[in-house]
């Protein structure tokens, strides 16, 4: 299993109460192209950060970078989109 990781625009400020994660998909012909977006939301204050993910074909379980992470809950949504347009597929992780 092949997982590179390309962090542009990190914000590593995320003492948040609740953390908004967006997965946008796009389906190609050998790997899957992702794009992690993730919304912090602290009290008045959002943080926000972008992740690429680069997966060989396989999606792995990328929640798996935030496990554990302080005692927050994490709200993940994995929003498909098959093209630019906004043809959501919801998708709802919870734990804490």
């Amino acid at each position: 299993m092949i997982i590179i990781q390309i962090y542009i625009d990190v914000y590593y400020t995320c003492c948040c109460l609740f953390l908004y994660c967006y997965y946008l998909c796009y389906d190609y012909s050998n790997y899957l192209y992702y794009f992690f977006y993730c919304y912090c939301y602290y009290y008045y204050y959002y943080y926000y950060y972008y992740y690429y993910y680069y997966y060989y074909y396989y999606y792995y379980y990328y929640y798996y970078y935030y496990y554990y992470y302080y005692y927050y809950y994490f709200y993940y949504y994995f929003i498909y989109n098959y093209y630019n347009n906004y043809n959501f597929y919801y998708y709802h992780y919870f734990y804490h």
